[in-house]
């Protein structure tokens, strides 16, 4: 599946949001940008790396527990942070949950990145296993790389 800007991907049992505000079509390519909502708590997500795009993340309600190369640190209402090409990350939502925008440039396949594992997701009833969300994203080797 190809986004379109507004296209949106719920997950009902993790409570997770997502809203292309932008996408590679609508940008030329330079940049995909979503705004995504996570539940309090949610999930913490694999460490990963995207090996030549740059990630910008503005919080604009709640809290993100953040991971980047050896830092740790809780970014709120009002903050910005980057994490550069090939640096190790995960973020997830604090106890406040969180929205936040999340811009990735260049966009290259992203946008599908994200609609293979929402569509992953649903196909197993919202609880994929570990080998089938990787077999999902093992084609997007460009923009997503286990850490």
């Amino acid at each position: 599946m190809t986004p379109e800007v507004g296209t949106e991907l719920v997950n009902p049992v993790a409570g997770t949001k997502t809203v292309f505000l932008a996408t590679a079509a609508s940008t030329g390519g330079e940049h995909v940008e979503i705004e995504a909502t996570y539940p309090p708590n949610s999930t913490r997500p694999a460490r990963h790396v995207h090996p030549s795009q740059t990630e910008r993340f503005q919080v604009l309600a709640g809290s993100l527990e953040v991971r980047r190369g050896d830092e740790a640190f809780t970014a709120g209402v009002g903050d910005e942070f980057t994490v550069e090409p090939g640096v190790a990350h995960e973020m997830w939502a604090g106890a406040d949950g969180a929205v936040f925008r999340w811009r990735t440039s260049p966009a290259l396949r992203t946008g599908e990145l994200y609609c293979t594992m929402w569509e992953c997701g649903r196909d197993a009833d919202w609880a994929p296993t570990g080998l089938q969300m990787f077999e999902a994203v093992s084609a997007f080797a460009d923009e997503f790389r286990l850490a």
